[in-house]
């Protein structure tokens, strides 16, 4: 207290310290951070893809189930004359049909993406595959990882691809099933050429884009 019963005020620089400790820039940051994720949660308010038309609907119907017809077929025929190690990993075709079919104009859905999205990633998986002193959960999230980081820095995201790179790094399949799957893959891509354009609405593709292949190899 001051001579004659004062009491003495808390000096200005130490309240001054005090505020600024409280509102530290990195405490903002971390609330700012916070309230902006809470936001995203709740949506965009960005409508979905449109509903399709019976006729439409049919029509996916249709060629979808012709080409898996084809491939399955292919893949038949490769497993009773070569064996098991000759056969096409069917799982991923479910994923490309929904895309030309289903989400046709769509950049995961058009041959650039589905030729080098997929060799990459089955390059990728088939190779960290054959670790066998890795672990097979390490070895499927590492590879499937590494198959979509690549993709999106190259612009090439293609869903079935990365479901390919999960089911390889098993280790359960052989180098010669990796061209086989992007033979398939050609064969699913001019089906979709064919019975996209058949359909006034439709055209597939909407870009081939394999320039990429030049810019990767020069």
């Amino acid at each position: 207290t001051k001579p004659g019963g004062g009491k003495v005020g808390t000096p200005a620089s130490s309240m001054d310290g005090q505020a600024a400790f409280s509102t530290r820039p990195h405490d903002n940051y971390v609330i700012r951070k916070i309230q902006s994720s809470i936001r995203k949660f709740f949506g965009a308010n960005v409508q979905g893809p449109p509903v399709f038309s019976w006729e439409q609907a049919l029509f996916s119907f249709l060629a979808a189930f012709v080409t898996l017809m084809i491939i399955t077929n292919i893949n038949k025929t490769l497993v009773e004359e070569h064996g098991p190690t000759a056969g096409i990993v069917l799982g991923p075709f479910g994923a490309l049909m929904t895309l030309q079919y289903g989400l046709t104009a769509a950049p995961a859905s058009q041959p650039r993406n589905a030729i080098v999205g997929q060799l990459l990633s089955l390059v990728i998986a088939q190779s960290i595959g054959q670790i066998d002193e890795m672990e097979v959960w390490l070895r499927q999230s590492l590879a499937t990882a590494l198959a979509i980081g690549t993709m999106v820095k190259l612009g090439i995201t293609h869903p079935p691809a990365g479901a390919a790179a999960l089911l390889f790094s098993s280790g359960r399949f052989v180098w010669d099933q990796v061209w086989i799957m992007l033979f398939a893959n050609v064969v699913a891509i001019l089906a979709a050429t064919l019975f996209n354009n058949l359909h006034d609405k439709r055209q597939y593709p909407t870009f081939w884009g394999f320039g990429i292949l030049e810019d990767l190899l020069i």
